[in-house]
């Protein structure tokens, strides 16, 4: 497979782990406004998990490790500011 198509398909891994975790904080959430605060929280407390476990699935692919750090920290920020997302949305919810 070429760069481009693994570079696309790992978008393509992110973006969906990404929308799952917004439509189950959604789920949960409903229109309540401190479930949904309290949710962004969550995820931004689950950073540093994502963060790891994205080193630990990724490190067998790359041993040296240039890639895999690049990857996680891209991964960790994601996740991240999605948090911070969920956190503004729930904010100005009423």
């Amino acid at each position: 497979m070429s760069d481009w198509g693994v570079l696309f398909l790992l978008f393509l891994i992110i973006m969906t782990i990404l929308s799952l975790t917004n439509i189950l904080v959604m789920k949960i959430s409903g229109k309540n406004k401190k479930k949904r605060i309290w949710s962004g929280i969550f995820c931004i407390l689950l950073t540093p998990v994502v963060f790891f476990l994205t080193g630990l699935s990724v490190s067998p692919f790359d041993p040296y490790g240039f890639g895999t750090g690049m990857l996680m920290m891209i991964y960790g920020a994601f996740f991240a500011l999605n948090g911070i997302g969920i956190i503004v949305t729930g904010l100005f919810l009423e």
